[in-house]
């Protein structure tokens, strides 16, 4: 007797074998979509860190140590806030320095997802 070989695949194994390449695909665009997004997201922080950064820069030069300050920046996208607050100091001598704490605050993204990044540092002010 005659063995009947069967040459090819069962319409089962096939549809098995899309099922598997369907649920493949399908995780690696969600991996895709999700790391594009983060990318975007990080973009948007280094953005505002540099954005904190020049503002505090700023703070003496530009901008009055003693006086609060806001604004917009990037074409609107990003709104800071500067606020000053002077710090108690040991040193009473003839020349005494006023420290002020200085924080710049950046805020950016559509309404009810608001992100913000904060810097602080102390800046000194020489006496009139």
């Amino acid at each position: 007797m005659a063995r009947h070989r069967q040459c090819g695949f069962s319409l089962l194994e096939v549809l098995v074998a899309f099922s598997v390449l369907a649920l493949s695909l399908g995780v690696l665009m969600q991996t895709f979509s999700l790391s594009s997004r983060n990318i975007g997201i990080s973009a948007d922080y280094a953005k505002a860190l540099a954005l904190a950064e020049s503002k505090l820069d700023e703070v003496g030069d530009l901008i009055a140590i003693a006086e609060p300050a806001a604004g917009e920046a990037l074409e609107g996208a990003f709104s800071w806030r500067l606020d000053s607050v002077p710090m108690a100091s040991d040193y009473a001598g003839p020349s005494a320095v006023v420290p002020y704490r200085v924080t710049v605050v950046v805020e950016w993204g559509p309404p009810g997802q608001r992100r913000n990044l904060s810097l602080e540092t102390i800046k000194l002010e020489a006496p009139q």
